[in-house]
């Protein structure tokens, strides 16, 4: 609660408080208004700052929503990295799992002795093999054509 003394006068162009009649302005497109004359004595609201009249009433700005706004968020926040902690340390242990089932695989191959394989088929050359019979297709081509050149060979 106070009182602010300011000049009588009001610049007619941008609103501002003139002092002994000399006043520089830029009002720039506003709207033009004229020049007022004003109670120079004002009382300031202690509390808000705002002038005081009858119909004043004084509101406290408090910080109480923009406290809760961010306690709020930091809630979110810590939740988020909660959850993302868990879903580290679960794929954390899932490689650990995944590495130690390779590990033990790899131990058992390594004590089994290594067995021979049996073979899928004869890998041998067209006719080379001596079977006449021999159910393959480059074998029965081969002694095919060796039965037309010993024929060829006989009627001569």
């Amino acid at each position: 609660m106070g009182f602010k003394v300011s000049g009588p006068f009001r610049c007619g162009e941008c609103g501002k408080p003139r002092v002994f009649g000399v006043h520089l302005c830029s009002p720039g497109k506003r709207r033009r208004r004229r020049t007022t004359l004003r109670n120079p004595v004002t009382w300031e609201c202690g509390t808000c700052g705002k002038p005081r009249g009858a119909r004043h009433t004084c509101s406290q700005r408090t910080a109480f929503k923009a406290r809760r706004r961010k306690q709020a968020t930091e809630e979110r926040r810590r939740k988020r990295k909660a959850g993302a902690a868990r879903r580290a340390a679960r794929r954390k242990e899932a490689a650990g799992a995944r590495r130690e089932r390779d590990r033990a695989r790899k131990a058992a191959a390594r004590q089994r002795p290594a067995a021979a394989r049996a073979r899928t088929g004869d890998s041998h050359e067209p006719g080379a093999c001596g079977n006449r019979e021999c159910p393959k297709y480059g074998c029965k081509a081969y002694w095919q054509g060796v039965e037309d050149t010993l024929s060829l060979f006989e009627e001569v």
